[in-house]
């Protein structure tokens, strides 16, 4: 089905404000969509990734986490 742009235009006005940004992400997206394209990571782990992730998990079950909010208040401060 084509459709003309000002036909689009037609259509994006009568979207709720709820909607705009979805829209808008999507446009986005397809007119740079390398922007968004992000590769696979094929890498295979290391033993010290590994580890890693063992002792982000630990802490996260025990508790020792910083808040997204506390980070961007010091951040902001």
């Amino acid at each position: 089905m084509a459709i003309s742009k000002k036909e689009l235009n037609e259509l994006i006005d009568k979207l709720s404000e709820k909607d705009i940004p979805l829209v808008a992400d999507l446009v986005k997206r397809l007119i740079h969509p390398a922007d968004y394209y992000i590769p696979y990571d094929d890498e295979p782990l290391t033993d010290d990734d590994v580890q890693a992730i063992r002792e982000g998990r630990e802490e996260f079950i025990q508790g020792k986490t910083i808040k997204l909010e506390d980070i961007l208040h010091d951040l902001q401060n």
